[in-house]
């Protein structure tokens, strides 16, 4: 069998292994006592992919038990958990590819981060510096670090280790409706907690609604364009959403 160019597979499920073919019997006979002999002499692919549901299980249990946690803290261990195990995926080779082979899939990630995360600052830019301040300034009253933090949180930490984790390995063997819907739980999981929506719940499903959309572009971006494209696209997108408002409002 011929090996498959896989320069510009866009799909999630690239295949595993290509099967060893036999010839057809009239091409190749052998008798049915050599046949079981020859089966268990046939080379086999020895990898299994491990379905990455159970390190979300896991992730998602670590999330509800470090609640009591302070803030920055539980962010920082739960983006360290993914970061962790997306890493592992990519080392152990589960075929997450980070390779750019065409520089027009990173500028599809810059232009479409930037229509989804202006569309989203529609919002209010008052609005998205308050769910910032919320989310990230755990009483700091020092305006630039916490721009630097948000900063590192939105185009750094956040982006590298859902990306490798959601779209890196989960996305290989999930489809993009279920990637996107579960990494959508995940966040606000992580970050519903802090917003006080008590009192607001409009906000909570307007902030709910937009982590849907956003994980759902993610999703698609990496399936058309590449896991670089799709990092780069939350970046710009996260940015927009949480460090620019706050800079704005400021």
């Amino acid at each position: 069998m011929a090996p498959l160019d896989r320069r510009r597979l866009r799909t999630g499920h690239p295949p595993q292994a290509v099967p060893i073919q036999r010839p057809p019997e009239e091409e190749w006979p052998v008798s049915s006592n050599d046949s079981a002999e020859h089966d268990s002499l046939m080379p086999r692919s020895r990898r299994q992919d491990v379905d990455p549901i159970f390190g979300y299980l896991m992730a998602m249990a670590l999330s509800i038990g470090l609640t009591p946690v302070p803030d920055n803290t539980r962010y920082v261990a739960l983006w360290a958990a993914l970061a962790l195990m997306g890493a592992t995926a990519f080392v152990l080779g589960s075929g997450i590819r980070m390779k750019v082979t065409d520089p027009g899939d990173l500028i599809w990630g810059v232009g479409l981060g930037l229509i989804t995360g202006g569309g989203l600052m529609l919002v209010g830019w008052d609005t998205l510096a308050v769910t910032a301040e919320r989310l990230f300034a755990m009483g700091q009253d020092d305006s630039a670090l916490l721009n630097t933090w948000i900063f590192q949180a939105t185009a750094f930490v956040m982006p590298l280790s859902e990306s490798l984790f959601f779209r890196g390995a989960m996305q290989r063997v999930h489809s993009i409706p279920t990637v996107a819907l579960l990494a959508s739980a995940w966040s606000m999981l992580m970050f519903f907690p802090n917003l006080g929506l008590s009192e607001t719940p409009v906000v909570g499903f307007v902030i709910g609604t937009a982590l849907v959309v956003l994980n759902f572009l993610y999703s698609y971006v990496n399936y058309r364009h590449g896991l670089a494209a799709s990092i780069v696209c939350q970046v710009i997108a996260g940015t927009l959403l949480l460090l620019v408002p706050r800079l704005l409002a400021g």
